[in-house]
């Protein structure tokens, strides 16, 4: 092979790479100009991005429903019941500042635990001191020990997000929460939600809202006002007619007005009557 053929085989080479890097190119130019032309189509389109992220399997990831108009009020099959007196949601203190909002609940057995969410506190170490302090910073309950934990909710399944804790001593009686036995509420039925942070003066705060829809994973509430959602995660909601807790705040976004994810409480009760029987 002469010094002409080995310069032409080179040439062949060279223009083979410079075909194969030019189709590359393109390639990538083109991938780049789809995923910005995703990217502005779904930051112009947030119902679609939210039907994606609903879609997918991620924890603490939730498809909120939109706020709208409230259903007629539910006939209550039990008899109406006294609202709760003074707090009722409190800060829960974990080792060295993690807090999240809890309450306390009595079953119809007797039997008191403490309940928290489980997106909203990170797993604890062994021994970790833990406290429920009212929002006027008083002590309320030591909690002894987390002796049920689920996991942070991922799309609707909100009953799979909770955190039941043992207390160390005895409490006053007052700061319990009963359970609805009826599992949730119905919807229309009127409800409030206890907020961790008063009402500024040290005083309780409950924000009043109407259940919107109900299933085994999750009841959804509507509240009256619009405010910032954020630090509700753990808190109880109550129904005004009976007085009685009928689940837990976990998901919630100002829409406006502000929408809620509840972990319903007949299925709360059968998380702590589990978490009770394990110890």
């Amino acid at each position: 092979m002469d010094h002409l053929d080995l310069k032409n085989i080179g040439q062949m080479k060279l223009i083979r790479t410079r075909k194969l890097w030019a189709a590359f190119l393109r390639v990538l130019i083109l991938i780049l100009v789809v995923l910005i032309g995703t990217g502005i189509f779904l930051a112009l389109s947030p119902d679609v991005l939210g039907d994606l992220i609903f879609l997918l399997p991620i924890p603490g990831s939730a498809r909120i429903p939109p706020a709208g108009p409230t259903p007629q009020p539910p006939s209550v099959s039990i008899p109406p019941g006294p609202l709760p007196v003074g707090h009722q949601a409190y800060a829960g203190v974990y080792g060295e500042g993690g807090i999240s909002c809890g309450f306390l609940l009595q079953l119809e057995d007797g039997r008191q635990v403490g309940v928290t969410a489980a997106h909203a506190t990170a797993q604890l170490p062994a021994g970790t001191p833990a406290e429920f302090h009212s929002p006027d910073g008083a002590l309320v309950a030591t909690l002894k020990s987390q002796i049920g934990r689920g996991a942070p909710f991922t799309q609707n399944k909100l009953s799979m997000d909770y955190v039941v804790w043992s207390l160390a001593g005895p409490v006053d009686p007052q700061r319990f929460l009963r359970p609805d036995p009826r599992g949730q509420g119905l919807p229309g039925e009127p409800v409030l939600v206890y907020s961790p942070f008063g009402d500024g003066a040290g005083g309780p705060k409950a924000w009043p809202g109407v259940v919107m829809s109900t299933s085994a994973f999750a009841t959804w509430i509507q509240m009256d006002d619009s405010f910032s959602p954020g630090g509700f995660s753990g808190c109880p909601v109550i129904s005004r007619i009976t007085g009685r807790l009928i689940g837990m705040a976990v998901a919630g976004a100002n829409q406006p007005p502000v929408v809620m994810g509840l972990h319903p409480v007949g299925s709360l009760v059968e998380k702590v009557q589990a978490a009770l029987a394990g110890q």
